[in-house]
């Protein structure tokens, strides 16, 4: 597994969110419940940690090097130093309640999935907040909303629902910003792992990262397995290209391990950095 090393010896609770900062040419990650805005210099190895409010659900950058991060039920807007902003708060948010994953898309709107952090079933929405300030309830009935990504063209949006182990599929209009059609591109089988953070590579296929599964299923756009990239942890969560599109970096968790799972593990909530296109030949 010399394709995959670590990158930043992290003992994240629920390392999550992965994204790349063109601004800083650092990664940005969170610790949901650790509470913790990560930016991390892959030059340098040196990861620089800022104290949030828990749950922190994803950081991201818009076009303009803003960075927005969820915190419980708000959007807000983070500085480099730190310091936050009110952005927004879900039109549903409420005690019980938090965001999970978020993505932009192409034009600067922000989609993000809001969860029942008792897992209720069928509870979670997906919305689209535009750059200036309206709310749009996309969709519904999601158990435990995740990984949301385009197609390399932009016209299928992808949402994964993990503990349904389903990964749909839309058919998206990027000038307005709508969906229709929704369908399910792919079940995962449990025994494979919860399908959780994804993002889609150069090439169109799909990434989705297994937690319980110790790997990464690349996925055809035509819903299909192409091949699994070994993970050495139990609970990774997600992951992110660089600029280059060479390395892929992955979060993981320590959440719900024994300590016993973690010695035969110790990577286990650390930040990984995959050599992908070694991994893919």
């Amino acid at each position: 597994m010399n394709e995959v090393i670590v990158a930043f010896s992290s003992q994240a609770v629920l390392g999550e969110s992965p994204v790349w900062s063109t601004s800083t040419a650092r990664l940005l990650w969170v610790d949901t419940l650790g509470a913790s805005l990560n930016v991390f210099d892959p030059v340098t190895s040196h990861n620089v940690v800022h104290a949030m409010p828990s749950p922190l659900g994803f950081v991201t950058e818009t076009p303009a090097g803003q960075w927005f991060i969820g915190a419980g039920c708000d959007v807000e807007m983070v500085s480099r130093s730190g310091e936050r902003q009110l952005i927004a708060t879900a039109p549903h948010g409420q005690e019980g309640y938090r965001f999970n994953d978020a993505s932009l898309d192409p034009s600067g709107r922000l989609w993000v999935g809001l969860m029942n952090e008792g897992l209720k079933e069928g509870s979670g929405y997906l919305y689209r907040l535009d750059p200036e300030g309206a709310w749009h309830t996309i969709d519904s009935g999601f158990t435990l909303i995740n990984g949301i990504d385009w197609s390399r063209d932009s016209k299928t949006l992808y949402v994964t629902d993990s503990l349904q182990g389903v990964i749909y599929a839309y058919d998206h209009d990027l000038l307005s910003g709508e969906v229709r059609n929704r369908r399910s591109l792919i079940s995962i089988s449990p025994d494979k792992g919860k399908p959780d953070g994804l993002t889609v590579d150069r090439e169109g296929f799909l990434l989705s990262v297994l937690f319980d599964g110790a790997a990464i299923a690349r996925i055809s756009p035509e819903g299909q397995i192409d091949c699994m990239i070994s993970l050495p942890v139990p609970r990774p969560t997600s992951c992110a290209f660089d600029d280059t599109g060479q390395y892929l970096f992955v979060t993981s968790a320590r959440l719900g391990l024994s300590k016993s799972e973690i010695a035969r593990a110790p990577a286990s909530g650390a930040l990984l950095r995959i050599d992908y296109q070694q991994v893919t030949g």
